[in-house]
C-alpha cells in the first residue's frame, strides 16, 4: 500500500470512528429527547435551526479548504483565518437576532423570537475554532478530531437532557445544540494553542476560493433547506416534526460513514497530481462511499417502520414512508459526494457552484409547486428529482474535470448495488415478521439480528463479486489485506 493510500486509510478510520461515535451520541440524545418531547417540540425547533442553516451557508467561508493546500501556513495566515471565521460568526449571530422578529410574525408563533436568538450563539462558538487544528489535518492526524467530536456531542447530549428534563420543554434542543460547539471551541485551543489576533494581511489567500465557495453553498441550503420553509405553511407542526426527525435519521449514515470522509479525501487528492492516477483515485473512492453507506441505507428503508419504533417510539411509526425516501435520496446522491473535495484541490470550484445550480433549476420550481399542491408527498418528491439531475451533472462535470469516463463511474456506482440484491431479497422476507412484532426486547433483538444479517449477506456477495471480477483495488483489496495479511497475491493501491 503507498504512504498516501496508507495515511488516508488511517485518517479515515480516525474520522469515520469518531463521527460513528458522535451520532451515537445523537441517537442516544434522540432516543430521550423524543420521549420527553412532543413532534411539535421538534418541529418548532427545526423551523428555526433550517433558517440558521441557510444563513450559516450563505455565510460559509472555505477557511480550512484554504490553509490545507498551503504546505507551512505562515501565523499571519492563521491570524488572518481567525479574523475572517470572527467576523462570520458575528454577522451570523447578528442577522439571525435580526430577522428573529419577522419569523415569529411569518410562522405566527411568537416563540420563535427567543428561540432563534439563542440558536444563533451556537454559529459564533463555530466560527472561532482554532485555526491551527488545520495542521493535524495536514499530517492526516484526526485523533483531535476524533475528540473534539466526542466532545460536542457529549456536552449536547448532557446539556439537552438536562434542561429537558428540567423544563419539559423544546429549550433541551436549543440549549444542546449551543452547548457542544461551545465546548469543542474551548478544547480546540488546549489541542491547537493560538493566541487570536486580529489581522486581514493574507486575504489574498482565501479571496479566489470565498468567491465561488460562497455561490455554491448559498445554492446547496437552499436546495436542502427549501422545504423545510415551506412545509410548516402546509402542513401541521407534527407532520413538519415527523419530517425533520425522519431526515435527521436518513443523514445518520452519510454524516457517520460518508462525510467524515470528506478532509482525508481531500488531504489525499491534494498529493496526487497525475491526471492517471487521479481518476483511479475518484473512482476508488467513490466505490468505497457505496460499498459503506449503500448497505446501511437499504436496511434503513426496508425496516424503516419497527426502527422508527424502536428509537423514538410508536408515536413516530406514521413517519415510515418519509424515511424510506428520504434514504432513497441519500443513496443517489453517495456518487456526488466526491466531487466537491476534488474540484477543491484542483482549484476549480466553480464546477460545484455549476452543479449546485443545475440541482437548484430544477428544485425551486418542482418543490414549491409540488409542497403547494401535494404538501409532503410534493416535497419528497422534488427531492428524488433533484438528486437525479445532481448526479447526472456530476457525472459529466467529473468527466471534464479528470477525464473520467460516465461509464466508470457508473461502474463504480453500480457494483456496490448488485452486491445489495441478495440483502434486499433477505430484508424483504424477514420485513412482515418485524413489522408484526409488538414493541419490546423481541423487536430490538430481532432488528439488530436482522440488521447484521443483511449486512453480511451484503459483505459475502460484495467479495465474491470482487473477486469475480478480477480483485480490483479499492476497498475489498484493503479489507482483505489487513485481514488476510498473507495473502500476498492482493495487490493493494
Amino acid at each position: 500500500m503507498s504512504s498516501v493510500s496508507h495515511r488516508t486509510a488511517t485518517a479515515s478510520i480516525w474520522t469515520i470512528s469518531g463521527k460513528f461515535l458522535a451520532r451515537l451520541l445523537d441517537f442516544v440524545s434522540l432516543l430521550i429527547l423524543a420521549r420527553l418531547l412532543s413532534p411539535a417540540d421538534f418541529g418548532i425547533v427545526a423551523i428555526a435551526t433550517s433558517v440558521l442553516v441557510i444563513v450559516e451557508a450563505i455565510l460559509d467561508l472555505p477557511l480550512t479548504q484554504a490553509l490545507v493546500r498551503v504546505p507551512s501556513p505562515s501565523e499571519r495566515m492563521f491570524a488572518t483565518a481567525f479574523t475572517l471565521s470572527l467576523i462570520r460568526g458575528t454577522a451570523i449571530s447578528l442577522l439571525m437576532m435580526v430577522i428573529a422578529w419577522p419569523m415569529a410574525l411569518i410562522y405566527n408563533d411568537p416563540r420563535l423570537f427567543q428561540l432563534v436568538a439563542v440558536v444563533s450563539i451556537a454559529p459564533a462558538m463555530r466560527s472561532v475554532i482554532s485555526p491551527r487544528m488545520v495542521l493535524f489535518m495536514q499530517r492526516f492526524d484526526f485523533r483531535r478530531e476524533f475528540a473534539l467530536d466526542l466532545i460536542a456531542k457529549g456536552s449536547t447530549l448532557i446539556f439537552g437532557v438536562s434542561v429537558a428534563l428540567a423544563t419539559n420543554s423544546y429549550w433541551g434542543l436549543a440549549i444542546g445544540a449551543v452547548a457542544g460547539p461551545t465546548m469543542s471551541t474551548i478544547v480546540s485551543y488546549i489541542f491547537a494553542p493560538m493566541r487570536p489576533r486580529l489581522s486581514l494581511s493574507e486575504w489574498k489567500h482565501f479571496q479566489d476560493m470565498i468567491g465561488w465557495n460562497t455561490v455554491s453553498q448559498v445554492l446547496n441550503s437552499l436546495n436542502w433547506q427549501m422545504d423545510r420553509l415551506l412545509l410548516p405553511c402546509f402542513t401541521s407542526l407534527s407532520t413538519y416534526g415527523a419530517f425533520s426527525v425522519a431526515d435527521n435519521l436518513a443523514g445518520i449514515p452519510y454524516q457517520t460513514f460518508v462525510g467524515p470522509l470528506m478532509r482525508p479525501l481531500m488531504a489525499a487528492f491534494s498529493n496526487v497530481s497525475d491526471r492517471g492516477k487521479q481518476i483511479t483515485a475518484y473512482l476508488k473512492a467513490t466505490n468505497a462511499i457505496m460499498v459503506v453507506a449503500a448497505p446501511i441505507l437499504f436496511v434503513i428503508i426496508f425496516l424503516a417502520e419497527p426502527i422508527l419504533r424502536i428509537v423514538v417510539g410508536e408515536k413516530w411509526a406514521f413517519a415510515a414512508p418519509i424515511l424510506q425516501w428520504l434514504c432513497t435520496v441519500s443513496l443517489i446522491g453517495l456518487p456526488t459526494t466526491i466531487m466537491p473535495p476534488l474540484v477543491m484541490v484542483l482549484d476549480k470550484t466553480r464546477y460545484v457552484a455549476l452543479r449546485m445550480f443545475a440541482e437548484f433549476a430544477v428544485r425551486a420550481p418542482v418543490t414549491v409547486l409540488g409542497v403547494a399542491m401535494f404538501g409532503l408527498d410534493g416535497a419528497l418528491a422534488g427531492r428524488v428529482i433533484a438528486a437525479v439531475v445532481a448526479y447526472v451533472v456530476c457525472l459529466v462535470i467529473t468527466q471534464r474535470l479528470i477525464g473520467a469516463s460516465i461509464g466508470a463511474q457508473l461502474y463504480a456506482f453500480i457494483r456496490p448495488l448488485a452486491a445489495c440484491l441478495p440483502m434486499i431479497c433477505f430484508l424483504l422476507w424477514v420485513r412482515p415478521v418485524l413489522i408484526a412484532m409488538p414493541l419490546g426486547i423481541e423487536l430490538v433483538a430481532g432488528v439488530g439480528l436482522c440488521s447484521g444479517a443483511a449486512l453480511a449477506i451484503f459483505w459475502v456477495f460484495s467479495l465474491l463479486l470482487w473477486q469475480a471480477v478480477g480483485r480490483p483495488d479499492g476497498l475489498e483489496a484493503i479489507i482483505v489485506r489487513k485481514i488476510m495479511p498473507w495473502r500476498n497475491g492482493v495487490v493493494v493501491s
